[in-house]
């Protein structure tokens, strides 16, 4: 009969041909010859049927185990395989066998990272930034003996203009960015938590003040960062856009930004709305214009830092 098998360190399948009435021992040696020559050659290498814990007995046949035609066995040194996933900022790990193919891997990532079939079918593996496209690769041919662990990156699916990222994953992208965090770390914004706030595209910021005072921005960020957000004050107790009595007002910068011109947004050259009708801006303020698919959430929010202090 015809079966498949795979290995450490490697992601391809072999084809072998076997009697039902092999051992797994035989098998093992008729699989990897140079292996066999080695002394300790039938305690370092292990059996399993794809996605079984347990490793096979050595001196049982194939017929015992029930293995048929077309079954992948995984032949290896590893006999745990420790996985790290990271998906959006996220982390989840766990201990399998080496047996475990990336198919079935990836219904324990998304149980636990509470995706839909919808959502996870926009998603893959991606392993030093390479994509693992085939489902059946088991997570032991990821790994090289003895380290038997592996890093795995869950991520958007490629087309042939890159990543399928969304823009609420691209903004997440931006705010692990050293510009952003640094300000974030030093206390100058911050996002105020999400989960039980508006929805996207809309994110609430705060930026802090000379006076020591948190302004709060409510933000819609729309098909981020393909084009500007754009912003207004906002009073996050009453959830609506902040009184203008309450606007910052101490510099003739402040009252440049945060005035009541018409629009609801603060008036800067990285702010969609704003920018609308200002066709002069782009040699004006060159600066601070936005670059579409270049510029990130730091740009409009280092401005803002910058006019409050």
């Amino acid at each position: 009969m015809k079966l498949f098998f795979r290995k450490n360190n490697d992601v391809n399948a072999y084809k072998i041909e076997a009697e039902p009435s092999m051992t797994i021992g035989e098998l093992m040696k008729k699989v990897l010859p140079d292996l066999g020559k080695k002394s300790d050659f039938e305690e370092d290498i292990e059996v399993y049927i794809q996605n079984q814990n347990e490793d096979l007995d050595k001196g049982k046949t194939l017929d015992f185990y029930k293995v048929k035609e077309g079954d992948t066995l995984f032949i290896g040194m590893c006999k745990r395989v420790f996985v790290s996933i990271s998906y959006a900022g996220k982390g989840f790990s766990l201990q399998t066998t080496p047996a475990l193919m990336l198919k079935n891997l990836i219904k324990k990532a998304a149980e636990h990272f509470g995706m839909s079939d919808e959502e996870v079918a926009d998603f893959q593996f991606l392993l030093n930034g390479n994509a693992l496209n085939d489902l059946k690769i088991m997570v032991g041919s990821l790994t090289q003996y003895s380290e038997c662990s592996v890093s795995l990156v869950f991520g958007p699916k490629k087309d042939i203009n890159g990543f399928l990222e969304t823009p609420e994953d691209i903004l997440k992208k931006d705010m692990e960015n050293a510009d952003y965090l640094s300000g974030e770390i030093d206390g100058d914004w911050g996002l105020i938590n999400n989960e039980n706030g508006p929805k996207w595209p809309i994110y609430l910021f705060w930026v802090l003040a000379k006076n020591n005072e948190k302004y709060y921005l409510r933000f819609d960020l729309t098909d981020y960062n393909k084009v500007a957000p754009t912003a207004q004050l906002w009073d996050i107790v009453d959830n609506q856009p902040l009184p203008q009595h309450k606007w910052p007002n101490w510099s003739k910068r402040c009252q440049q930004v945060f005035r009541n011109w018409g629009p609801l947004c603060l008036y800067l050259p990285c702010d969609r709305i704003a920018f609308n009708g200002h066709h002069d801006w782009p040699a004006i303020h060159p600066n601070l214009v936005w670059q579409p698919n270049k510029d990130s959430i730091f740009k409009y929010l280092n401005e803002v830092y910058q006019i409050l202090n």
